[in-house]
């Protein structure tokens, strides 16, 4: 359930990272039957051919696909099965009858979107969702789908009154919060919402590709593609909900009544709060100021506070990031594991956690990988593998005398030997996440950078079976 929830690809479109589900809507039930997915979906091979081929970008780009519950449940499934084979850009469709799924592959990004979108108005689907792997594309700078307007924010006095009270929502209650709470009509995040509002440092992304940064000279631009040190801000939580963002030169950013962005005030006023108003659509925010507007990014890069309703220009994605709450590794491709960190959605604050230990003290913790096996020649992993000390490698013999011959690494159940070696790569997505290296510049991290073995027990097949 863990690894459904933390890997993913980073956050390109509201479906990369959160499913597609016509029927349900609600994101608990959205997140757990995303995680029974990605754990029981393994029955799919890439040399398996069920499906007609389809030119592509030579990726397997794949989506699970669970059919609505009906009476004649193996029938239903093979005729939705032979429904996806149909649709545009599908490579392959493997029906996984008993879960009521299928796993389909396309040949190219574009046509998965395609899919993707061609599934949310079918109710014979009840969810789709991308699959993932370890090595995922590569992720540049943020990107991010048109959202769907806002409330203007009036005054942040205003929005105060307006709020529903914590008696009101089950979190807020248990934790024994009064007054305000959400959620918020316009959908301004509060504390006791299910986002957290621990000190952190953060980056904006734009619509445009680029980080929002502030000058030692008090000027606000956002034309950077890169993340510098300038496009990091320390973000200050008030009593009111609103937020403060404060530059490395020790000045926060305002928003004057003239439309105006700059950062030379030292002192917080109104002027320096803004209300986070969040956009469940595709993960993004908005930052409303005092005067009643948000914050937009002209295509020029110039950053302005004169909209009084929210588009592309006026959605940011907010990124955690190395600061002095949390350390980050300098792997290159943590940002597309966005359960580990990450603002808007439901993470696990790795980076917190980090800061205080990455399990160097974890030696002598065996982790036992149940799935499709370890590729324990990975990079990022075969530091990590456990080493069986009583035997000894590609001798031929059973020196531990339990049955398997070499069974360094683990033991492969599925074909009753002793090398696990993953043919699926399921295993491995999950083994990266557990213990992948951290802090070494290549790949991914797992939540324990360093101390922690990974012991291979394969039980499935390339075919799931």
């Amino acid at each position: 359930l863990a690894q459904a929830v933390l890997v993913d690809r980073p956050l390109q479109r509201q479906r990369e990272s959160v499913a597609v589900c016509p029927r349900t809507g609600t994101m608990s039930r959205v997140v757990w039957r995303c995680a029974l997915l990605a754990l029981w979906a393994l029955g799919f091979s890439a040399a398996d051919d069920d499906g007609k081929g389809a030119p592509g970008d030579g990726g397997d780009h794949r989506v699970i696909v669970r059919f609505t519950e009906q009476k004649d449940a193996e029938a239903s499934v093979h005729r939705g099965v032979a429904k996806l084979r149909k649709m545009h850009g599908v490579v392959r469709a493997k029906p996984l009858t008993q879960l009521g799924m299928a796993v389909v592959s396309l040949g190219s990004q574009e046509a998965q979107e395609r899919f993707l979108d061609d599934l949310e108005e079918d109710a014979s689907v009840e969810l789709a969702v991308p699959d993932t792997w370890v090595s995922a594309d590569d992720f540049t700078a943020p990107q991010m789908a048109p959202p769907v307007s806002a409330t203007p924010v009036r005054s942040l006095t205003e929005l105060v009154e307006h709020r529903r009270q914590c008696s009101a929502n089950p979190a807020c209650h248990a934790r024994g919060l009064t007054g305000p709470c959400c959620p918020v009509p316009d959908g301004t995040m509060l504390s006791c919402c299910s986002m957290h509002f621990e000190p952190a440092t953060v980056a904006l992304g734009t619509f445009h590709a680029t980080y929002v940064t502030a000058n030692g000279d008090g000027g606000v631009s956002a034309r950077s593609p890169d993340m510098l040190a300038e496009s990091k801000f320390e973000m200050v939580v008030h009593e009111d909900d609103s937020v403060s963002l404060r530059t490395v030169f020790g000045a926060y950013l305002s928003a004057a009544e003239s439309g105006w962005v700059t950062a030379v005030a030292r002192d917080i006023g109104d002027r320096e709060k803004f209300a986070l108003v969040f956009n469940r659509e595709n993960a993004t925010f908005a930052l409303g100021t005092s005067a009643g507007m948000f914050v937009t990014v002209e295509p020029t890069g110039h950053v302005m506070a004169n909209r009084p309703t929210v588009d592309q220009w006026e959605s940011f994605v907010i990124s955690k990031v190395q600061g002095a709450h949390q350390r980050l590794p300098n792997d290159p491709d943590l940002s597309k594991l966005w359960g580990m960190n990450s603002w808007a959605t439901h993470d696990i604050d790795a980076p917190e956690a980090w800061r205080m230990w990455t399990g160097e003290l974890g030696a002598g913790i065996v982790v036992g990988v149940i799935d499709t096996g370890i590729d324990y020649t990975h990079e990022d992993l075969r530091e990590q593998m456990w080493v069986n000390p009583n035997e000894i490698p590609g001798n031929g013999i059973d020196d531990d005398g339990n049955g398997y011959i070499d069974d360094v690494h683990g033991v492969d159940f599925a074909n009753n030997d002793g090398d696990p070696l993953d043919d699926q790569l399921h295993g491995t997505h999950c083994s990266g996440t557990i213990a992948g290296v951290g802090d070494n510049g290549i790949g991914v991290s797992g939540v324990a950078w360093r101390g922690a073995r990974l012991m291979a027990l394969k039980f499935l097949s390339a075919d799931g079976s």
